[in-house]
């Protein structure tokens, strides 16, 4: 087998099973362009915690156990998209780490 077809077959070997982006069938493809939307309004989500700590000043019944694993946790999620090289599940979960730290410190400040 020549070096190139070798080439050719072990990238067929690493690529099988995955699926275009965007997907041929209309559903996943629907699912596809929703996961959009879904990593640029989870984040947002965020913002109404974050505005209770910092407007009231106050971190009453907000547990900073709970914020530091859900951080750590998203933070994984954003690695594994880095390692992997997906933007979409990268940036969606960087972003929500950056809202949990912001949490956090508000915990911690008040």
């Amino acid at each position: 087998m020549s070096i190139g077809f070798h080439h050719m077959r072990a990238r067929a070997r690493l690529t099988k099973g995955l699926e275009p982006f965007p997907a041929i069938g209309s559903w996943k493809r629907f699912l596809d362009y929703l996961m959009y939307g879904v990593g640029i309004i989870a984040p947002i989500a965020l913002v109404p915690q974050i505005l209770q700590i910092y407007t009231t000043r106050s971190a009453a019944g907000v547990s900073l156990l709970t914020w530091i694993l859900i951080a750590i946790f998203n933070a994984l999620w954003a690695l594994y998209g880095a390692v992997h090289k997906d933007r979409q599940l990268f940036f969606a979960n960087a972003f929500v780490v950056l809202f949990d730290l912001i949490i956090v410190v508000g915990i911690l400040m008040y």
